[in-house]
């Protein structure tokens, strides 16, 4: 069983990859761990308003209307920003992404778990038996935990560790909401409205010693002594948000990266979506170009293309996470220069 691109992920990079390359008549696979795209959803779901020119959204993925950023500092500060944006019903979103794929020619398996290479070939686990596939370009855009990333660039070993509820809300809410704290060391809690209920979570370093629930618990507990939660969830869901910026290669010989798997999710904030959208573009061109013209080396022009676009602010966030967490001592004093809507961060 042979393939022009097999695709690790069937996450947005995955899929935004996989539709533009079938749309030129490759023969791709793309393949996901989970029973469906989208689930369980591990994710706050908010899009800034600016990706929609990069992709179309069906209004029915489309949570509610964002216009603004509330941030809290410590001391009990309250910081207003103007930033237009989305929620995402992160489920159907993701779901329509991998049917586009699929529409342009793609084919796509469920519960299929990619175990590793052997003899150049890819190896799958699918139904309880072992599939070999021959592939001329392997993607790995198999999240944070990236198995393919570990073939190319070992471990990767900084993690934001999270924890979120979907709680009802007493009133709808314009304005998502962060909230820093010295306990939540080296992250920070959330509240992300939709039309009835909010993301609620907290995110911290992976290592720290603290219980992440019992810190999201008490978080829960002051939204609702402020009346904006009711505490019966509706969903929780747990996972990794990488936070140690790129990995050292996102294309290796006929493998290449994209999404969480590359590294590219910011390493503040935690936002991803919009770097896995372009990226997956950025990722079919080059694909299409090196299948076109028989060469691999054209892969390179994806890690060109995507470095020129988002290196330096990745690697500026990097900067800007290893000032915060060495001086989270004095967290309210160097706030202003660790998180993207201040001036002073871009000083």
């Amino acid at each position: 069983m042979d393939y022009d691109v097999v695709i690790i992920g069937a996450g947005p990079a995955g899929s935004t990859t996989g539709m533009y390359v079938a749309h030129e008549g490759f023969n791709v696979l793309v393949i996901d761990k989970k029973i469906e795209p989208g689930q369980p959803v591990q994710c706050a779901e908010y899009i800034p308003a600016l990706l929609l020119r990069e992709i179309q959204i069906p209004s029915d993925a489309f949570a509610h209307e964002i216009k603004g950023l509330k941030v809290y500092f410590p001391d009990k500060g309250v910081y207003e920003f103007s930033a237009p944006g989305y929620i995402l019903n992160r489920s159907l979103f993701d779901k329509y992404l991998a049917i586009k794929a699929i529409q342009e020619g793609a084919t796509l398996w469920l519960k299929t778990k990619f175990t590793g290479i052997e003899n150049n070939r890819i190896c799958l686990l699918k139904d309880g038996r072992t599939i070999r596939i021959a592939t001329k370009i392997l993607v790995g855009a198999d999240g944070p935990n990236s198995k393919v990333s570990r073939i190319i660039n070992g471990d990767y070993k900084d993690y934001i560790v999270a924890y979120q509820q979907e709680l009802p809300l007493t009133k709808e809410m314009a304005y998502t909401e962060v909230y820093f704290d010295p306990k939540f060391f080296g992250g920070y809690a959330w509240l992300f409205p939709k039309k009835e209920t909010a993301n609620v979570g907290i995110g911290i370093k992976a290592g720290y010693k603290a219980n992440i629930k019992d810190l999201h618990r008490e978080f829960v507990q002051k939204l609702v002594a402020e009346k904006k939660v009711i505490d019966i969830p509706v969903r929780i869901t747990t996972g990794l948000i990488p936070a140690g910026g790129p990995v050292a290669k996102t294309v290796y010989r006929s493998m290449l990266l994209v999404g969480d798997a590359a590294g590219q999710t910011h390493p503040v904030t935690g936002a991803g979506i919009p770097q896995a959208i372009i990226c997956g573009k950025f990722a079919a061109r080059a694909i299409i170009s090196a299948l076109k013209n028989g060469d691999l080396n054209l892969l390179y022009d994806y890690e060109v293309n995507w470095h020129n676009l988002y290196l330096s602010e990745l690697v500026r966030a990097l900067n800007k996470r290893k000032k915060m967490e060495e001086n989270w001592y004095r967290l309210n004093e160097i706030l202003k220069e660790c998180w993207v809507s201040f001036f002073e961060y871009y000083e």
